[in-house]
């Protein structure tokens, strides 16, 4: 099977993520950019309308990547999908960490936040059938995530997958029982 060829785009983000891992990426142009991928400013401004845009893009990309993965696997229970996402999440810890010596890991936790709304229809966050509950319980997991993936990334991966997965669960399942418990009140 032939590998699959690179698309300018893609030239356009690798250029940038090896520009980061060398140089301050306040200091880094698009001249810069287009130089390393040997694209044009004119092809640059095709795809994207600045840095940060890449990576937007980038972020977009990996999500879809890793909801057709949690489509295939057939994933629809909490303590499973935060599994799939410490395990995904490490596959791209070069990145992450790139994203974090940038100081741009704000990108990271919008992210997660746009798609809070997916994982709320995709994932059965509460015993209720009520939507804006689930969406509303979405978002503040989808923030909540974003920022624990952080902090294992700062501390440097030493735990596994299986256990933060088991901590965000613990985290969240006590969040559920106690807004359930409260609801029966």
């Amino acid at each position: 099977m032939m590998p699959k060829k690179h698309s300018t785009k893609d030239y356009i983000t690798i250029s940038l993520y090896y520009l980061m891992s060398k140089f301050d990426y306040e200091s880094i142009s698009v001249t810069d950019i287009c130089a390393k991928a040997r694209v044009s400013r004119m092809s640059f401004y095709r795809y994207f309308n600045n840095k940060e845009d890449i990576f937007i893009n980038y972020c977009d990309e990996r999500f879809e990547e890793f909801f057709q993965i949690i489509n295939e696997k057939h994933i629809d229970d909490i303590y499973s999908f935060l599994l799939e996402v410490f395990y995904y999440m490490k596959k791209y810890a070069r990145q992450v960490t790139i994203l974090k010596r940038a100081r741009k890991e704000n990108l990271l936790v919008e992210k997660f936040t746009d798609y809070g709304s997916y994982i709320a229809s995709h994932v059965s966050l509460t015993t209720e059938s009520n939507m804006i509950n689930n969406r509303i319980i979405a978002a503040f997991l989808a923030g909540g995530i974003a920022n624990i993936l952080l902090l294992w990334f700062e501390l440097g991966l030493d735990l596994p997958p299986q256990e933060m997965a088991k901590m965000a669960y613990s985290i969240f399942s006590t969040l559920n029982v106690e807004h359930n418990n409260k609801e029966k009140k």
